[in-house]
């Protein structure tokens, strides 16, 4: 007997509570989560800075499930897709691909925009602290190369813009992984989370096997991994 099996998705006019208070707690440890990176990054020579990047570690390592948070409430509300694909696609893509098209190209163009203004190239790293050398020079080429790598990875002034890689690669997944899911026995379903499980365990980072493992965020985590 098939243990019952909660649909979320077909419940669009009716607010589900735990499911905002999963999304606050998401939203929260997000924040927390990002207010460790000075402690990571911590460009100063004190004499404890080994236990200044231990502490800020372990309050990382804590705070990390809150992307999977996220992840999860997507899931949660969009499976089992129903309908066509194609029709899921036109709904969920566009809404998140231009947005992110416009706000990358933006980023990446900064560092030539404060050439063209005559500003300091010390302005672009109070607002991009770990962009690096390359970016001072307020070049177009060196934009022009970042944002021909838009369609591959995200550059290095548009770090945060990685969600984005993930999220529409869960989109184009969903609809192929919810017609299996739904077909799928429980034992199958079980197998394949616990080869998930070691595939990700395993130090197989970039690897083609964990792309195939992790094909939902294979965007994000096999291009950033590889390059």
């Amino acid at each position: 007997m098939k243990p019952p099996v909660m649909n979320l998705s077909n419940q669009k006019n009716q607010h589900i509570v735990w499911l905002d208070v999963v999304r606050f707690i998401a939203m929260f440890t997000v924040v927390c989560c990002h207010c460790t990176d000075p402690f990571n990054f911590y460009p100063g020579t004190a004499p404890n800075i080994g236990e200044i990047k231990l502490w800020g570690a372990i309050y990382g390592s804590v705070l990390r499930p809150c992307v999977p948070l996220f992840v999860m409430i997507t899931g949660a509300l969009l499976l089992p897709v129903r309908g066509d694909a194609s029709t899921f696609y036109k709904k969920r893509i566009p809404r998140v691909f231009y947005p992110f098209l416009i706000w990358s190209v933006l980023y990446n163009l900064f560092p030539w925009i404060t050439g063209l203004l005559g500003l300091n190239p010390q302005i672009i790293l109070d607002f991009f602290p770990y962009a690096g050398e390359e970016v001072m020079q307020q070049s177009f080429s060196v934009s022009l190369e970042y944002i021909l790598m838009i369609p591959f990875n995200f550059s290095i002034l548009a770090v945060h813009m990685w969600y984005i890689y993930l999220l529409i690669g869960l989109y184009l997944y969903l609809p192929v992984f919810s017609a299996w899911v739904e077909k799928a026995s429980e034992r199958a379903k079980q197998m394949f989370l616990l080869a998930w499980g070691i595939i990700y365990g395993e130090p197989v980072h970039g690897t083609l096997l964990e792309c195939c493992m992790l094909l939902p965020v294979s965007m994000a985590i096999c291009c950033w991994d590889i390059i």
